[in-house]
């Protein structure tokens, strides 16, 4: 078996995949560590956010695979068709100035999980929630294969 683990090392060099052998008996029996190309991940977030303020649905679109999944407090978009008409609702709602900060990022081989925080203003409004994405290489690009969007409680 093959396990793939993101690992901090401490120095500056930042983050690593370390891809782990693992024996019958579960032991890590070679290792090999690799630099995360992170550009990629961190892009991802910023062009679908810089798209959703420019009210670009199709460049929004475009960050999803055909077949991904996202679900949202409004219910529950399979493929990347059902998505783009789903992000122009949200669109035609007046939600604006959205942001996101990613807080928790690991990778498993081709997958990269990614958790964070998103802000908009609905009105002159503020609304913030959270996020969990799963993230795929699609040839040399990061996708979003599955993403889930919730909105903080009152107070919260």
């Amino acid at each position: 078996m093959v396990l793939n683990h993101r690992l901090d090392d401490g120095d500056t060099d930042g983050a690593y995949d370390r891809t782990c052998r693992i024996s019958d008996d579960g032991r890590c029996v070679s290792a090999v560590a690799q630099p995360v190309v992170e550009d990629q991940y961190a892009d991802l977030q910023k062009k679908f956010a810089d798209a959703y303020n420019r009210k670009d649905v199709d460049a929004m679109a475009a960050a999803f695979t055909e077949d991904t999944i996202r679900v949202t407090p409004s219910g529950i978009f399979v493929g990347r068709e059902a998505i783009r008409r789903n992000l122009q609702d949200i669109l035609n709602l007046d939600l604006h100035d959205y942001s996101v900060e990613r807080n928790v990022s690991r990778s498993f081989g081709n997958f990269v999980f990614n958790a964070g925080e998103w802000q908009a203003k609905f009105g002159d409004q503020p609304q913030h929630g959270y996020y969990t994405a799963i993230v795929v290489r699609e040839g040399d690009r990061a996708k979003i294969m599955e993403k889930t969007v919730t909105v903080a409680a009152p107070g919260q």
